[in-house]
């Protein structure tokens, strides 16, 4: 008992030095992605098809920070259908894949093997000589498994159900996800999404990690579900949580200010009562968003130009100092 409060007395402690000793190591990267999110409710708000499931004072715009705070100091894509996913199906793996890959794969659903080529993440941690820790995935779904890198083991991951340990005794990290296996949700194949985004959120103030990923999918599986109010829930969380992101790095000093935040999702919903599922037509569901802040990221609030996840891992190699391995997002140059 005394050994481990220790441990977390020591983390807890160590907090500020971390942070310090990571700030000027050069450029960094989060991805964040919001598993299922239909581009209606990111650009408008609730559906009035739905307005008998919600309570009046739950009804209207959903992400308010976002497009009252951050919207016009970076970059919007997609509220004109100029924004798709890469994955010639609107399913989930395929889309993880694809967007990791920087273009579609043989993938057709969500039981197919890991990836067999070098990731972004894989990539940017070879090509620049980073150690374990300075790469991290974090994920819900325990589908991501397949499609982060074809050898997870080699970067620092937290994907449901694996036990994340980075090997420096963090109790703090493995008690949360102890924590999270006990407060399971009601569907199978992954955990809270509360959960995953602490865990995400405490190794980034503790760690400083140059490449940062975190997936969430609450929203899809309320989707699925049938529960609107619970997906409409779940995005006005989302919203939170992009919010905490940007106000974490504001107080990151250099760190936080060579940091960029890219947020998107892996597909869209269907329209009407088709609205629970995915990829029931041949394009509606490819049609998605992407929010871009920060470093090397033009203050242009919502544009039109076209663009793809297939620019994503591009964008994220560019950022990083490395040569693009494909065309990258628009409204991005670092001076």
């Amino acid at each position: 008992m005394m050994k481990s409060l220790f441990i977390i007395l020591a983390s807890v402690l160590s907090y500020p030095l971390l942070a310090q000793s990571c700030e000027s190591r050069g450029p960094n990267v989060i991805l964040l992605t919001l598993d299922g999110v239909r581009s209606y409710e990111f650009f408008h708000g609730t559906a009035l098809s739905h307005g008998l499931e919600l309570k009046l004072r739950d009804q209207g715009r959903i992400f308010k920070k976002l497009w009252s705070n951050h919207a016009q100091d970076g970059m919007v894509l997609g509220a004109h259908k100029n924004y798709k996913i890469a994955s010639s199906v609107a399913v989930s793996l395929p889309s993880y894949q694809a967007l990791m890959l920087g273009r579609a794969t043989a993938c057709k659903d969500n039981h197919c093997p890991p990836v067999q080529q070098e990731t972004v993440l894989e990539h940017v941690k070879r090509s620049m000589g980073l150690e374990k820790k300075e790469v991290a995935a974090f994920a819900s779904w325990e589908g991501l498994s397949s499609a982060v890198a074809m050898n997870k083991d080699q970067i620092t991951h937290g994907i449901f159900p694996d036990i994340f340990n980075d090997e420096r005794a963090d109790a703090s990290m493995v008690s949360l996800q102890q924590k999270a296996l006990l407060d399971l949700p009601s569907w199978k194949e992954s955990r809270k999404d509360k959960y995953t985004f602490e865990l995400g959120m405490e190794y980034l103030k503790k760690h400083c990690p140059r490449l940062l990923y975190i997936s969430l999918v609450d929203s899809d599986e309320y989707g699925h579900a049938k529960d609107y109010p619970g997906y409409v829930n779940s995005l006005r969380t989302y919203d939170d949580y992009i919010d905490q992101v940007i106000q974490t790095l504001k107080g990151l000093g250099t760190y936080g200010s060579q940091t960029t935040l890219i947020v998107t999702t892996d597909h869209s919903r269907g329209k009407g009562p088709l609205w629970i599922g995915h990829a029931y037509t041949p394009d509606s569901e490819k049609h998605v968003f992407l929010f871009a802040h920060g470093r090397g990221v033009k203050p242009v609030g919502q544009s039109r130009q076209k663009a793809g996840h297939q620019n994503i891992r591009p964008t994220i190699e560019y950022l990083m100092g490395l040569a693009p391995s494909g065309e990258i997002l628009p409204n991005v140059q670092v001076d």
